[in-house]
């Protein structure tokens, strides 16, 4: 049994297929559209990729030419004279402990200055959420509200509908029997001034 609707006198099979007749090749177009944009984007990211790529190895090769020399330089002038090695690991013996205590030193000030800051920055974020919840608030407790209502005359209005519906399938008046109902009134009605204009 399929029913009509009340605006457009059709089923709703047929509301169905009209619908699906009409998004199909919405819903294709929008599947195209898609691939395309996903096809471009992808060509986008390979040929970024690749320039990316491109420009590590020519800045690797311009970095391993021009620091070559200096390299080969330094290595001979190690290997070659020994003062220069005497003089470097002394340096670096002795400005091992300085170090230490100075990155030691460098990291607690960072990690106080980051706790300082995080601190601040939740004190402040926190001002602004409680200042944004005072105005949100009232806003959802009036929308909360509202929907409440509507919802209610909506629900009070199914339920009358509903009911109207029971106690006229109850009582037997549907749209069919009125109509034969109303036929057969005429008919007597026809019947009766028939017999009445005989007599």
């Amino acid at each position: 049994m399929s029913l009509k609707g009340p605006i457009l006198h059709h089923s709703a099979d047929e509301i169905e297929r009209f619908t699906e007749q009409k998004l199909e090749p919405v819903a294709e177009t929008i599947r195209e559209k898609s691939m395309r944009i996903y096809e471009a984007m992808e060509h986008i990211i390979n040929y970024v990729g690749a320039v990316v790529r491109s420009l590590y190895i020519q800045a690797f090769h311009f970095i391993r030419v021009a620091t070559e020399p200096i390299y080969f330089t330094f290595k001979s002038f190690w290997d070659s004279f020994p003062p220069f090695r005497w003089f470097i690991y002394t340096f670096v013996s002795f400005n091992a402990i300085p170090f230490a205590i100075f990155a030691g030193w460098s990291l607690l000030t960072c990690g106080l200055v980051l706790a300082l800051a995080g601190v601040a920055i939740v004190i402040a974020q926190s001002f602004f959420t409680i200042v944004g919840f005072i105005v949100f608030l009232p806003v959802v407790v009036i929308l909360v509200l509202v929907a409440f209502v509507c919802v209610t005359f909506m629900t009070l209005a199914w339920f009358g509908f509903k009911i109207s519906g029971s106690v006229q399938n109850f009582i037997g008046i549907t749209s069919q029997e009125l109509a034969v109902d109303l036929k057969g009134i005429t008919k007597g009605m026809k019947d009766v001034v028939t017999k009445r204009s005989i007599t």
